[in-house]
């Protein structure tokens, strides 16, 4: 039975289910209800998305699936919410979305569908996992090329960037930290500093998963870039992960010319909570040294 609602949505409710058949107008934001009439929402139609200028889509715990080419061209996609029920993808879903850069997955269990769906999205993208697990998650870019070997008359295919290898960190539909934190020397060869400042904050400020060999290597980065990485949460105006990073990591005393720059970045930035925090730090960590007089 087909169904049309002031919302926006055509339901064809299945007995027990519903199927979201179509979106009326060319929303920015779209959020799928979670039931119609009483009956819960587990499918959407292929071709749903198809040609939209969606920007955000929400699709709420229980719809396990979507069609043949869902998302097909639904090219200013940037944002999608989805939770780990979420596991049968159509063929196709995610073609010609090339702006997603983040996803928020709603974890209801260790298995969910985001194998599938980052294979099919080779962009750069933030992953967000909250519910029974919580992490944040940085997948870099990769695309292929077809290459001809002249001599051999044979085209070949190569990969660029370490995407691929980071998108092959499951066992089934279960996601393996351990394998995703094996392959940081592969993105610190090929990243870039901006991206590896995301990844490096990402797994240190929710390590889950993490073993100490892997919070090891991470913090080793850290260290090295102490300077960058701080730098680049004052330009951002982000006050709470510089906070975050002076008092879990805090600066040595050799280390105070470090600090003098972040502070004058800070003032000329007029970032005055960022330096409001600074200059608190300075009060604990490095007080004004008191000249001393023979007498």
């Amino acid at each position: 039975m087909k169904k049309h609602t002031d919302s926006g949505f055509t339901f064809d409710i299945q007995g027990d289910h519903a199927v979201v058949m179509e979106i009326d107008g060319n929303p920015q934001i779209v959020e799928i209800p979670g039931e119609i009439d009483g009956v819960p929402v587990t499918e959407l139609a292929e071709y749903l998305f198809s040609g939209k200028s969606c920007q955000v889509i929400r699709i709420p715990s229980g719809v396990w699936k979507i069609g043949r080419y869902g998302f097909y061209n639904c090219r200013e996609l940037e944002e999608l919410w989805f939770s780990s029920d979420f596991t049968d993808l159509g063929s196709g879903a995610f073609t010609g979305c090339h702006k997603i850069r983040r996803m928020e997955v709603q974890m209801n269990s260790q298995e969910s569908g985001l194998k599938e769906i980052l294979s099919e999205v080779g962009e750069e993208l933030q992953v967000h996992l909250y519910g029974e697990v919580e992490a944040m998650l940085w997948f870099p870019e990769y695309y292929e090329e077809g290459v001809e070997n002249t001599p051999a008359r044979i085209l070949m295919t190569e990969v660029h960037g370490s995407g691929l290898y980071y998108r092959n960190c499951f066992q089934g539909k279960v996601f393996h930290f351990l394998e995703y934190d094996k392959r940081f020397e592969l993105a610190r060869a090929q990243e870039s500093p901006d991206f590896l400042r995301e990844m490096v904050y990402g797994r240190l400020y929710w390590p889950v998963g993490l073993t100490a060999k892997a919070k090891a290597q991470y913090e080793q980065y850290l260290q090295e870039h102490m300077a960058q990485i701080a730098s680049a949460f004052i330009r951002q105006k982000r006050g709470k992960e510089l906070e975050w990073l002076l008092h879990t990591y805090p600066l040595t005393p050799d280390q105070r010319e470090l600090f003098a720059g972040l502070m004058d970045q800070a003032n000329a930035s007029h970032a005055s909570e960022i330096l409001s925090m600074l200059m608190e730090y300075q009060r604990v960590h490095f007080p004004s040294r008191r000249r001393s007089f023979d007498l």
